[in-house]
């Protein structure tokens, strides 16, 4: 904890204008947690000669204990909270997420009148033999590309667009104002980069993984996640049977 006298010029910017006294005497002390400083409790006092007693300045760390404290906690709660909807491997938002944010996507569009509803489009990816890949390979190798094609969705898609692990080797994105030929050229460059890509395999062997997808977009008059799932999902089944490693928008 140390005591100085403050300087006008020393003041935060927020009120170095105010209607105060040039020079403040001030006292501060560190927000500790686990050895790493999070911040600092300042006070500041007119009296310069005699601005802090013996039992606020021994008061002071107490508080700032308290403060440290609070902090922490409300860290916690939103590593927990953001915990709740990541997926832990990718990184990415997953499937209880999705659902409850394109149900508010939705909700907020069914309050235009069909004309004015703006478009919305979605991917289906769907990594290509991935079971028979994790057998080959192993889980960990397998782990590696679902991080690797997470990275690559978490680069090519918007902060706006919802991208999601839909389960196993499944990721869905919802492009918000997108067209389906917009969804269209995004899911060709995931594709492309992702072909591009390789995984280390437990031997040094590089390896690679493909992706097929299917893209739509919903009409004025759909109102749901399934029902725009359900359209990608037949443009993904016909990247499949068309050979993989495609994109095909229905």
């Amino acid at each position: 904890m140390s005591v100085v006298a403050l300087p006008r010029t020393a003041y935060p910017t927020t009120v170095q204008r105010a209607r105060t006294d040039d020079v403040l005497a001030g006292a501060s002390v560190p927000l500790l947690t686990e050895d790493t400083v999070v911040g600092a409790l300042s006070i500041a006092r007119r009296d310069l000669a005699h601005p802090f007693t013996p039992l606020e300045l021994e008061a002071l760390p107490l508080v700032a204990s308290q403060v440290t404290l609070a902090l922490s906690n409300v860290v916690l709660h939103a590593k927990v909270a953001d915990a709740a909807i990541r997926d832990p491997l990718t990184g990415l938002w997953n499937r209880r997420h999705l659902e409850v944010a394109s149900a508010r996507l939705f909700a907020s569009r069914a309050r235009f009148d069909p004309d004015d509803r703006h478009p919305v489009a979605a991917i289906l990816f769907d990594l290509d033999h991935f079971g028979s890949f994790n057998k080959r390979y192993g889980h960990t190798i397998g782990d590696a590309v679902l991080r690797t094609f997470g990275s690559i969705l978490a680069r090519r898609l918007r902060s706006s667009d919802i991208v999601a692990r839909y389960g196993g080797e499944e990721f869905v994105a919802i492009l918000d104002g997108a067209s389906v030929e917009e969804a269209q050229r995004v899911a060709d460059e995931v594709r492309r980069e992702l072909e591009a890509a390789r995984v280390t395999g437990t031997g040094g062997e590089e390896l690679r993984a493909t992706v097929s997808a299917g893209c739509a977009s919903l009409g004025p008059a759909a109102s749901s996640l399934e029902a725009l799932l359900e359209i990608a999902d037949v443009g993904l089944q016909m990247a499949k049977r068309g050979g993989r490693n495609q994109v095909v928008a229905a």
